[in-house]
């Protein structure tokens, strides 16, 4: 099983597709999407797309599983260009898809995945400036889509963050890269006042302020799972810890660019978990971002061990775990 997912033949794609509906099918059926936080604050872009779409409709999770395989292609794509991965492989999108679609109660539009496609689209933008003669663009481009995924999702706000640490990790010092990935941040945010001060009322502000405020807000909590997420979530756990292992050992092995994007993933992963803990606002709706670093570190891991009969098992344990989720949730 494994050696054919490694594989760079077009059959991975059909299993990938294949897993996929498997995985979304009974949503498909049965939409149970749950209220998640985010429905209660008021971001700009994601109240328009609640407007005319319900969470808890076929044409909701239809749509959310779309843009879940195109951020998982997208990881190929990255992949291809970047090359974190010395070998031309599926394995990012296979993994993206297994620990993304994992929260079942989760597969409905929400604002992380819609916002997400703009944070992919800033991470490009901020690989792309490694060695690169001009890259105030790029920069400039990272900030403005890191400032319009957090107009659908407020917790994104703390992604430019991710502007400064590539340019440590990436770039020699330039004062002027400092700045410009901000004003592409700010420049959104310019628009969006400027539309509310001069077509709607002041309480509209105020409103939009207050939600924006209460949205990041600092309160420690956290959702109970049923147990078979922990199982899940569990083996994951000691599956990272493996591959964090083996990536540790094998680091200085690695080429300096690939070392670079691996570094960023790992901020990338560290970000994730720190909203996660900090933020009441922030749910498990922010494995569709967490499963980005991921994925790249499990698809490392696959190609690092030889032992087909121990990767094979991994993913039959991967396997089993999901099937028990699904049955749980429905």
């Amino acid at each position: 099983m494994v050696n054919t997912l490694k594989s760079n033949q077009p059959f991975v794609i059909i299993l990938i597709l294949f897993t996929s509906i498997a995985l979304w099918l009974f949503s498909f059926i049965n939409p149970i999407g749950i209220n998640i936080s985010a429905d209660t604050f008021y971001t700009p872009f994601y109240s328009l797309i609640v407007k005319v779409t319900d969470y808890k409709t076929s044409f909701s999770v239809f749509l959310t599983l779309l843009i879940v395989l195109l951020q998982a292609f997208l990881l190929v794509q990255f992949n291809k260009t970047y090359i974190l991965i010395n070998y031309r492989t599926y394995l990012p999108a296979f993994f993206y898809i297994i620990i993304a679609s994992s929260f079942v109660h989760l597969q409905r539009i929400n604002p992380v995945t819609l916002g997400a496609i703009f944070i992919f689209i800033s991470i490009n933008n901020l690989f792309n400036t490694y060695r690169s003669d001009y890259a105030l663009n790029k920069l400039y481009l990272a900030g403005f889509f890191i400032a319009i995924a957090s107009l659908f999702w407020t917790p994104f706000v703390f992604f430019v963050i991710l502007i400064w640490i590539s340019l440590l990790i990436l770039r020699p010092f330039i004062g002027r890269e400092w700045l410009v990935g901000l004003l592409g941040f700010l420049t959104p945010y310019l628009f969006v006042f400027v539309y509310y001060f001069v077509f709607t009322s002041g309480e509209q502000i105020e409103m939009l302020a207050a939600s924006l405020q209460q949205s990041l807000k600092i309160s420690i909590t956290f959702e109970l799972l049923h147990f078979s997420y922990y199982i899940l979530f569990g083996f994951l756990f000691l599956l990272l810890i493996l591959a964090s292992y083996t990536l540790i050992i094998n680091f200085q092995k690695k080429k300096i660019r690939n070392r670079k994007y691996f570094e960023i993933n790992w901020w990338i992963f560290f970000i994730c978990i720190v909203l996660l803990i900090l933020f009441d606002t922030v749910g498990y709706e922010i494995i569709y971002v967490l499963s980005i670093p991921l994925s790249f570190l499990l698809t490392d891991y696959f190609y690092s061990v030889r032992k087909s009969w121990f990767l094979n098992s991994v993913l039959i344990v991967f396997y089993l775990s999901i099937i028990y989720i699904q049955i749980t949730a429905h």
